[in-house]
């Protein structure tokens, strides 16, 4: 080899560092210079350390050198890659998030595997994984409780991580000492991302009560937003700049769209079953977080990004869980709205007439109601019997209602038979729980107010 030189990525002001990295051409020559700019062409501009630029094709490189380029070119920026790589990146977190600068161009599925997270929910259109360490696993030296991935149809689209917070504790836990660690959780967390990135920006994701203070920081094309909120829980979330750019929103369907995309989730099955498919699964985890959470399918089903964490805030959800629903229904008017969506009252006990109109556009309705030891038998049951399958399940011999284990409950009603009078139902308990059936009658009595769905 001729040379052996060192290039170095400026930043855009003078007073960040650069780094150093070696340039092999195919003929094996190494080659000095900064990365002035990056062209959609595939040309990249250089400058030597005596002030000379020059620019040529990505093929003058070997193909490590010409990944890393398209790495930039990916990212939709032509500017010089940040001076901290992404290597750092993943030592200060503690954990695999980046195989390169840009986290944008991975296989939801490969970074999902890549972060050791399970496979929550895959539909035509949107991807998730999610883990709950519950404490057991740390970022950037802090527990964290509940990591996530989201995807769209192919490719990852941003990535949330809840800390300490008061939705993954036991009631009877001690509040203030909690709220004390959340603060402290937050502020080293600042401190060391500030070490690496540099004093970050403040801005905010969301409007009305979805509405959260962030400190950001901009790193190749992903805005990482750290937040506290009002002693609650610490969160982090990172997304494209262009994302964070515009408030956490993405680009909106139009309603046309909207309706095509949700008429085309109606399944129509030979034994009278008609079903809206492609709803993502929200897993709520070990929490009573079943509103925020089937809020959050809902939300994600009609394009609008939602985040159970932030919607059990904005709707005081409870510590351990516990939410009312006019809370979440007055906390959750504004994304809707501004998001050019409408909610709407349905009534209040279910039926298949009721419901039918909704399901047949591919609306769901959510239904709150009291959840009983044996309506949720006669839900595991039926759906097993009607499947052909064999279950260790009993149901309530006694005719007694079970009250003393009932609670206030959500979930989407997304199917019905005309045929056999059933209803089908989907609560945010994984996949097992995505589609059961129940006899409408077995609903009647248990509603708590009036049902609700999303339209345009």
């Amino acid at each position: 080899m001729k040379q052996l030189l060192l290039t170095c990525i400026t930043l855009l002001t003078a007073a960040q560092p650069v780094l150093a990295r070696i340039w092999t051409s195919t003929q094996g020559k190494e080659v000095e210079a900064t990365v002035c700019k990056v062209n959609p062409d595939k040309t990249v501009e250089l400058e030597t350390p005596r002030g000379k630029t020059f620019t040529v094709p990505f093929s003058t490189f070997v193909e490590s050198d010409i990944q890393y380029l398209e790495n930039v070119l990916a990212g939709g920026s032509s500017e010089p890659l940040h001076p901290v790589p992404w290597e750092a990146m993943n030592e200060l977190f503690g954990m695999p998030i980046w195989q390169d600068a840009n986290l944008w161009d991975d296989p939801t599925a490969e970074a999902g595997e890549r972060l050791e997270l399970y496979k929550e929910s895959k539909t035509s259109f949107m991807e998730n994984y999610r883990s709950y360490p519950l404490g057991q696993r740390n970022v950037i030296d802090q527990p964290v409780y509940a990591l996530a991935l989201y995807g769209g149809t192919e490719f990852t689209e941003s990535l949330s991580l809840i800390f300490l917070n008061l939705g993954d504790i036991p009631p009877n836990a001690n509040t203030k000492k909690l709220i004390k660690q959340i603060e402290e959780s937050g502020e080293q967390m600042e401190m060391r991302l500030e070490d690496l990135l540099g004093k970050p920006d403040r801005d905010s994701l969301g409007s009305g009560d979805l509405r959260e203070k962030v400190w950001r920081w901009d790193w190749n094309g992903h805005a990482i937003l750290l937040s506290v909120q009002e002693n609650k829980y610490t969160a982090m979330r990172i997304m494209p700049i262009e994302r964070a750019e515009n408030g956490g929103k993405i680009s909106r369907l139009s309603d046309a769209e909207l309706r095509q995309r949700m008429a085309a989730c109606v399944e129509r099955r030979a034994n009278g079953d008609v079903a809206i498919t492609n709803i993502p699964m929200i897993n709520q985890g070990p929490k009573g977080y079943c509103s925020p959470a089937t809020w959050e399918r809902y939300l994600r089903f009609v394009d609008i990004p939602a985040d159970m964490y932030l919607l059990a805030l904005a709707a005081n959800t409870g510590a351990g869980g516990g939410t009312y629903s006019q809370d979440i229904i007055d906390a959750t008017r504004n994304i809707i709205s501004s998001n050019g969506r409408k909610l709407g009252k349905v009534g209040e006990t279910p039926s298949v007439n009721k419901i039918s109109t909704y399901i047949d556009k591919g609306l769901p309705v959510m239904w709150t109601f009291r959840s009983t030891p044996t309506f949720q038998l006669e839900a595991s049951i039926n759906t097993a019997e009607r499947n052909g399958k064999e279950t260790k399940l009993k149901r309530n011999q006694s005719g007694q209602d079970e009250d003393t284990n009932a609670g206030g409950h959500i979930c989407l009603i997304i199917g019905y038979n005309e045929k056999t009078g059933e209803i089908a139902i989907s609560d945010s308990w994984g996949p097992k729980y995505a589609e059961r059936w129940v006899p409408a009658k077995a609903m009647e009595g248990l509603s708590y107010g009036t049902m609700n769905v999303i339209k345009w």
